[in-house]
């Protein structure tokens, strides 16, 4: 007869449980962030590469896209773009 209670209870209080300790992340912080600074220094990712960069984002990849695109229309050229989405 109490099964009810506890089912609502169970159902009303859940919340998300990290199941990675807080170790884990400051480590996986320390190791991306000295992969970065590796492939950065040996010039290995380049300039072009935004999304996961420091000062570079999906936007500035965007807005960059678009200055090429009109700088090629201002001098003349015909510009074709297809965009797929992958997710």
């Amino acid at each position: 007869m109490w099964f009810w209670f506890i089912k609502e209870a169970v159902e009303t209080c859940s919340r998300p449980i990290s199941l990675t300790s807080q170790l884990c992340k400051v480590f996986e912080t320390v190791v991306r962030v000295r992969v970065i600074e590796f492939l950065e220094s040996n010039e290995l990712i380049k300039n072009s590469q935004h999304g996961f960069r420091k000062s570079s984002s999906c936007l500035t990849n965007l807005l960059l896209f678009l200055d090429t695109v009109l700088d090629s229309v201002n001098v003349g050229y015909s510009v074709n773009v297809v965009f797929l989405d992958l997710a």
